[in-house]
């Protein structure tokens, strides 16, 4: 279903449905009204992440829905006009999503190294993959996007910390990442994960991004920071998130439109401006 757009908006809900599926209606619901391209889950089978005896394999489990579920929850994305991915953490959850036909899929930074998963994806028929990239290193964000070279993939730089602190952002990243893949890689776009904690860098740090070569940005979403869902310290709430979908896409379009040329592609306006003004 996935159009396209100039910039790609990700709502992130992660695990923060927390197993139910009234509450996952609920938030792509939000996502769709707040103006999102895309909305994200985590496909979550416990035993994929984690052995019994691991403190957070309940919580895992209760997370856990079933194939109709997940194949109801795409169908109603699609009728809101929503792209529905999942991240994905084996064969088991990459299965399902083959089967429910998501429209992408994300393989979390964690399993950037997991050589079986990346060949396993690079069979699948998922022509889109998102490759989260944080905690990793050039070597293996290279030999990731080596594997899946036939693939179209989204590098997304950020990372969920409790806090994410300003500093350890580091944006420029992508400008770094974006030559490194721009050398040879098309078929590769940079994305960046916001997770600021801050009020006051909810959307700073992800006009940031943009300006660093970022034409995806991915972004928490919750039904309401009061109710501390699972992952909400990073999120906004629907009205919020709306405020920030109109943000980005305003700062894309501020950032957007040079063009190599003797005039850079100047807008009428400022061709106006020039006329006016030139001495």
């Amino acid at each position: 279903m996935s159009n396209k757009v100039e910039i790609e908006i990700i709502a992130e809900v992660a695990q923060g449905f927390e197993g139910s599926f009234h509450q996952s209606k609920l938030l792509i619901k939000a996502a769709a009204k707040s103006g999102a391209n895309s909305v994200k889950f985590q496909l979550v089978y416990a035993d994929e992440l984690a052995t019994p005896s691991y403190e957070y394999f309940d919580l895992f489990k209760n997370l856990e829905m079933s194939e109709n579920n997940w194949r109801d929850l795409k169908i109603y994305a699609d009728s809101l006009g929503i792209n529905l991915y999942l991240d994905i953490f084996g064969l088991k959850s990459l299965s399902l999503a083959e089967r429910i036909k998501v429209d992408a899929i994300k393989i979390h930074g964690t399993d950037i190294t997991n050589i079986n998963l990346l060949l396993s994806l690079s069979r699948s028929k998922f022509k889109k993959i998102i490759l989260g990239v944080g905690g990793a290193e050039w070597p293996e964000i290279k030999n990731a996007i080596s594997i899946l070279k036939n693939k179209e993939l989204i590098i997304l730089l950020g990372f969920q910390g409790y806090p994410t602190k300003t500093k350890s952002n580091q944006v420029n990243r992508l400008k770094y990442l974006k030559s490194k893949i721009d050398e040879t890689e098309s078929r590769v776009t940079i994305g960046y994960a916001d997770h600021p904690i801050e009020e006051e860098m909810r959307n700073i740090i992800a006009v940031l991004a943009i300006g660093a070569g970022a034409k995806v940005i991915e972004k928490h979403i919750t039904l309401g920071k009061i109710m501390e869902l699972e992952d909400f310290e990073s999120a906004l709430n629907p009205d919020d998130f709306f405020h920030f979908t109109k943000i980005i896409r305003s700062a894309n379009e501020a950032y957007v439109g040079f063009k190599d040329s003797k005039d850079f592609g100047m807008s009428n306006s400022e061709k106006e401006y020039r006329q006016k003004v030139r001495r």
